[in-house]
């Protein structure tokens, strides 16, 4: 009888108590690596890698050093921290969680758009001060909303705001209708958009196109009761701008979840402006977030092993 082939995966140590038990029914071989990306038992043969957040160094050492992986999973939506010329170089084929995170995010922004809306620090402070004063506050329906990014976070963004009437424009590559979204345009109508928008959501992945493209031109064209939200990357947004722009009221405020530096400085302007409601890098975060990137993991990796397609596959030339 010949011995079935087993597949060598390496995984993330916090997931080794959840995978483990699984190998039999897979017939994998799972191989745990610390939060450093550095494999807690001989990798050699390793086909598959579920990559988290590792120093990229470390990811190119892996794959310079493991001729045999043929697949990278990774936990991020996002994958520009992956294509490095090293990952680029190789065959790999590379998969990502698009959509595992959506759900989390999507709140954190209805959440704090209805907050910032009504005011709802101001109500707290009232309350701490025994303070009984009736107030007059806008609704947030009939704004106006464009959405930089047509993926699986703007399309739960837009899913749950037009529940509240608000009028979503999504802004893409290709201006291709989409149900989810009451319109859909190009990148080169975001500024004459602008002009009339309530809210800039941006949830575009990181690419040499959208670097930098949320720049200072591109944000004097929002009215100065207009708003930024970036829930996708620091780097495509101009943060001096946007400093600047608070600074002088030209816009009313920001909400951020990402910064070209993180954690962000403790000296950083974004702590103290009025306006700013800081978000360190967690909207993603949720119970349920560990449940759907297992869920969808497995499936891949039952594919992988059954030599099938894969779901979530990137286009590394597009970025995404």
């Amino acid at each position: 009888m010949v011995a079935a082939v087993t597949t060598t995966v390496l995984i993330p140590e916090h997931f080794e108590s959840d995978l483990a038990p699984r190998s039999g029914e897979l017939g994998v071989n799972f191989i745990p690596y610390d939060p450093e990306g550095r494999p807690l038992r001989d990798p050699s043969g390793a086909a598959a890698l579920f990559r988290w957040w590792i120093p990229r160094a470390q990811g190119d050492r892996l794959i310079e050093t493991i001729p045999t992986l043929w697949w990278i999973h990774t936990g991020s939506a996002g994958v520009d921290h992956i294509l490095t010329p090293a990952f680029l170089a190789s065959n790999i084929q590379l998969t990502n969680s698009a959509g595992v995170h959506a759900v989390s995010i999507s709140e954190w922004v209805v959440a704090a758009m209805l907050s910032i809306t009504k005011d709802l620090p101001r109500m707290r402070e009232q309350q701490r001060s025994r303070i009984w004063e009736k107030v007059e506050r806008p609704e947030l329906g009939r704004q106006q909303v464009v959405i930089l990014g047509a993926g699986e976070i703007a399309g739960h963004i837009s899913r749950r705001l037009r529940a509240f009437d608000v009028t979503v424009t999504a802004v893409r590559r290709r201006a291709s209708p989409d149900a989810r979204f009451d319109a859909v345009a190009l990148v080169s109508d975001l500024p004459a958009l602008l002009k009339s928008a309530d809210w800039l959501i941006i949830a575009v992945p990181l690419t040499a196109e959208t670097r930098g493209l949320v720049n200072r031109s591109m944000m004097e064209q929002i009215p100065s009761t207009g708003r930024v939200v970036n829930v996708a990357r620091g780097e495509i947004v101009d943060e001096g701008a946007l400093v600047d722009l608070l600074r002088e009221g030209r816009l009313a405020g920001a909400v951020l979840d990402v910064f070209q530096e993180e954690p962000l400085p403790s000296a950083h302007p974004f702590w103290t402006l009025d306006g700013v409601t800081l978000l360190p890098h967690t909207t993603w975060r949720s119970p349920r977030v560990k449940e759907r990137q297992l869920d969808l993991f497995l499936r891949n990796l039952r594919h992988f092993v059954a030599s099938e397609s894969l779901e979530n596959l990137v286009d590394v030339r597009a970025g995404y």
